[in-house]
């Protein structure tokens, strides 16, 4: 006679990960689950069931064949974020069953005003010259960079540093004169802040002809 298959309980075999996710983009929460019989598949959501296609057919949410959670965009509005959260897939059958480890689903922002935007610098040929930037409030958290006369700014030069949201240019040049602009990025987009212009004003000669 042939070895019968022995019914077992649920584990969860593919746990989800943490997401962050834009806005009105899709995204999956992965979920993988082993039993015999072959388990049925639940999401929660800080502990209430996540609805999904299989509830009401023109829900955002599907449930996939695998058991992943897949949201053909997420929702998200000032007053309703119906897809942030902490989430865990839970896998049963008549033995038992399995929960996921919980994974949370963020979804990331950046809004559009600079909490501080450059302001214009006058400096003279060879002395530092220094502006600051603060970038719109986001998550993740906006990288920095800038841009010079609308080009990205040459960072290799030794002369200039780009630290937290200050540029520093150690020794100025008449060339380094132009319009300034703060950037901030994020998987959302990019955000630019107000112009400031730098002035290298050149000494006046006679104080080179007083210093032979």
């Amino acid at each position: 006679g042939s070895l019968r298959q022995e019914d077992f309980p649920p584990r969860i075999v593919e746990h989800p990960s943490d997401l962050i996710v834009s806005k009105g983009e899709p995204a999956t929460l992965n979920c993988k689950a082993e039993g015999r019989p072959t388990p049925t598949i639940e999401w929660y959501k800080g502990g209430e069931r996540v609805e999904t296609d299989k509830d009401d057919p023109r829900s955002h949410r599907m449930l996939l064949p695998s058991g992943s959670l897949f949201f053909l965009r997420i929702v998200h509005g000032r007053k309703s974020r119906p897809d942030e959260g902490v989430y865990v897939c839970v896998a049963r059958n008549y033995l038992g069953e399995a929960v996921s480890h919980d994974a949370s689903l963020e979804v990331a922002i950046l809004r559009d005003d600079f909490r501080q935007n450059p302001s214009d610098v006058m400096v003279a040929v060879g002395e530092p010259a220094v502006m600051e930037c603060q970038p719109p409030r986001g998550h993740p958290e906006p990288t920095i960079s800038w841009k010079k006369d609308g080009s990205p700014l040459d960072d290799k030069d030794e002369r200039i540093t780009i630290r937290g949201g200050k540029l520093m240019i150690t020794y100025t040049r008449k060339s380094d004169a132009g319009k300034y602009v703060c950037v901030g990025t994020n998987m959302v987009g990019e955000r630019e802040s107000e112009v400031a212009e730098l002035t290298v004003l050149e000494r006046p000669s006679f104080v080179k002809a007083a210093a032979h």
